[in-house]
């Protein structure tokens, strides 16, 4: 017994293929870039020794890390518009929630990132007069980033 490979539906749907990469491409970058974005925002607000600010932020992170994407999308897309009567397209309701949805991953990628980083860099950063900002900047997130790369990146991929 033998298969013959029949790709004629396949081309006969190219165009319609593509135009779904293209959109598929097109959510992950917007994605992607909000996702980065919101994810360290979320981390710093984590990481604050303010509870009002930290508390509320971990909210967030836990609902959205482990709700499924499923479930969030078809929340923006059919139960936002009936609560608060914000219509939006399939293609926006995607990006609102791989955004949000990516943020709340991304933000534990780089809390675990700066939390890596040994004390005594902070320490270090410390005693030279640097502020916090400072060495989260000039310091600590130099070297959180390169241990992050390999959790990013596979996150990166799975948004994709």
């Amino acid at each position: 017994m033998s298969y013959k490979w029949d790709f004629t539906p396949v081309l006969a749907n190219a165009p319609l293929l593509a135009e779904g990469l293209a959109n598929t491409l097109k959510v992950t970058a917007i994605a992607l870039v909000f996702g980065v974005a919101l994810g360290l925002l979320l981390a710093l607000l984590r990481l604050s020794p303010r509870r009002w600010l930290g508390l509320p932020a971990g909210f967030v992170i836990e609902v959205f890390r482990t709700t499924p994407p499923l479930v969030q999308l078809c929340w923006f897309f059919f139960a936002l518009p009936l609560l608060v009567g914000i219509e939006m397209t399939p293609l926006l309701a995607a990006i609102v929630t791989f955004s949000i949805q990516s943020s709340a991953f991304f933000a534990e990628v780089f809390r675990a990132g700066i939390l890596s980083v040994e004390r005594g860099q902070w320490d270090g950063a410390r005693a030279i007069g640097m502020s916090h900002a400072q060495a989260l900047r000039r310091i600590v997130l130099p070297q959180a980033v390169v241990r992050m790369l390999p959790a990013f990146m596979e996150r990166s991929i799975e948004l994709m």
